[in-house]
């Protein structure tokens, strides 16, 4: 056919089929089409993206399927290395940005009052931080990550700007414990 090589990931239920989602590589490797992986959305972990991102190369390697699969799978052991080890042996800064998520406010601030998202959260603990004149009109960019803690709290709660990490330890930790 015209293209080198097409991926259509399996379901994880059996009989259930999985739409719209695939990846389709010319002739010369690169990447023709990509269709509902997290790589190609904005707002998605960074990790995921990486990973797909890394991963995706892997199906072009080797000069036949069990040399392609043994690439793929010699891939997904190495992040999964990664994730049970807790980044062990990576610079916290790496791990901060594979562990982040980009979100973004379209509107002003004031125009989702009432509302509860990540970003929003985020926003405000910007405000909060580095003051109220860094989160003023549209289209504000957040990055941030998703706290363990506190146990039990929504989601919306947990959302902490990666900003705050870059700053002294005395004031990184009143801004986290907030």
């Amino acid at each position: 056919g015209p293209y080198r090589c097409m991926v259509l990931p399996a379901s994880t239920e059996e009989g259930k089929l999985l739409k719209k989602r695939y990846a389709v590589f010319n002739e010369d490797g690169s990447l023709a089409e990509l269709k509902g992986f997290e790589l190609k959305r904005r707002g998605e972990l960074e990790l995921i993206k990486a990973f797909q991102a890394e991963l995706f190369d892997q199906f072009l390697r080797g000069d036949s399927l069990e040399s392609c699969y043994a690439a793929v799978a010699e891939c997904s052991n190495a992040w999964l290395d990664i994730l049970e080890h807790r980044g062990a042996g990576m610079d916290d800064d790496e791990i901060l940005e594979l562990i982040s998520e980009n979100k973004s406010l379209s509107r002003e601030m004031k125009e989702y009052e009432g509302r509860k998202m990540t970003s929003l959260t985020t926003a405000k603990r910007i405000g909060d931080f580095l003051g109220d004149d860094m989160i003023q009109g549209a289209g504000l960019q957040c990055k941030l990550v998703i706290s363990a803690k506190p146990a039990g709290a929504p989601v919306t709660d947990r959302a902490v700007p990666t900003v705050i990490f870059s700053a002294e330890p005395a004031v990184r930790r009143h801004f986290l414990r907030k």
